[in-house]
């Protein structure tokens, strides 16, 4: 049922887009600092931007996660240190002082 309801959004949402892209045909001009110009569908510069926001998005994440990741690592190298130290210690004789 899941995988049902997905695929009737994905066809929606694509279906949406066909008919935003072909109402949309018309070039539009962007124009940039310095004289610089894009000329292209309406349909095709927004979806550009969507791309160019997404990789932003997974670039900014990724950053964070491989600093979340080194973190990791370093704590559990610590964990095992903590281990072995107690482990140590366990092994030590008892001594009593009866």
């Amino acid at each position: 049922m899941k995988r049902f309801l997905y695929a009737i959004g994905t066809i929606l949402v694509v279906a949406l887009g066909l008919g935003f892209a072909y109402r949309n045909a018309a070039p539009v001009v962007v124009r940039y600092y310095g004289g610089l110009e894009w000329s292209a569908p309406l349909a095709l510069i927004l979806l550009s931007v969507l791309a160019l926001g997404a990789l932003l998005g997974f670039l900014s994440a990724f950053v964070r996660l491989v600093a979340l990741r080194r973190q990791l690592m370093q704590s559990r190298k610590r964990v095992r240190q903590l281990e072995q130290e107690v482990a140590n210690l366990r092994a030590l004789p008892i001594k009593d002082v009866l």
